[in-house]
């Protein structure tokens, strides 16, 4: 038997009872006893003047103590917009990939990535890749496609990638490739919709402008004093440094 004492002169008293069933002897006859609940809140104490009253056992409103835990979001934010047709149930014709540092980097969500790539390779979806990290590793899911760009000199600071669906064949079919350098406007790239479909152009430095504007960057997130990382070639860094001489 456990007691519990509430603040006098009050108490309530708890018991803890086997659960009891149905026994079947091996007569064949039965008897039964009634069954309780384990636990039962079975009577209360009594008031000063000497009669009985019933009192409920109020559940607790402080906190009890705890250990806060704060874990960094790791996973960070992935980015993509799909374009849909809705004059066909709104199926996938083009999907477009930003690429982001953990994508980049090998681990679980660079694995995810490259299965979602394959998902739209067997798919009749159109595929756009927008890299304008400099660090990680590139993505390029087609071997003469990372050939061919490693032989650019120099290297690319900056990749956008267009596969049209119908082009594909046995491999990975035909591909846009806008190699940019830091010193560059980003390109204008177009927006495949479907086969003889007029495709839409979509300027990127205009949507980077937008997103800088409107975002945290423009109000000193970014501490440009620091040196750039991963490091600029020693041209590229003299050429930023004077870009942004301009902008002080």
């Amino acid at each position: 038997m456990l007691n519990a004492t509430l603040p006098s002169p009050y108490y309530a008293r708890l018991q803890m009872r086997p659960e009891v069933g149905v026994v079947d002897d091996q007569s064949g006859e039965t008897y039964r006893r009634r069954v309780v609940p384990d636990v039962t809140v079975v009577e209360s104490g009594r008031t000063h003047d000497g009669g009985a009253t019933t009192t409920a056992v109020l559940p607790r409103t402080e906190i009890s103590e705890h250990l806060k835990i704060t874990v960094p979001d790791q996973l960070g934010r992935h980015l993509s917009v799909e374009v849909r047709d809705p004059r066909r149930r709104h199926r996938l014709i083009t999907f477009i990939e930003i690429v982001s540092p953990a994508n980049k980097t090998s681990g679980t969500d660079r694995d995810s990535y490259l299965e979602k790539h394959a998902e739209v390779f067997a798919s009749d979806a159109s595929l756009i890749e927008i890299d304008l990290l400099r660090g990680g590793q590139r993505l390029l899911p087609n071997p003469m496609v990372r050939r061919r760009l490693g032989k650019l000199k120099p290297a690319p600071h900056h990749l956008a990638l267009v596969n049209r669906a119908w082009t594909r064949g046995e491999g990975a079919g035909e591909w846009d490739v806008f190699a940019i350098s830091v010193r560059q406007m980003l390109p204008v790239i177009a927006v495949p919709l479907r086969v003889n479909e007029p495709e839409v152009p979509l300027d990127l430095q205009h949507v980077f402008n937008r997103a800088y504007d409107g975002g945290p960057y423009r109000r000193g997130a970014i501490d440009y004093d620091s040196p750039p990382h991963p490091p600029l070639a020693d041209p590229d860094y003299a050429w930023a440094r004077k870009q942004l001489s301009k902008q002080a």
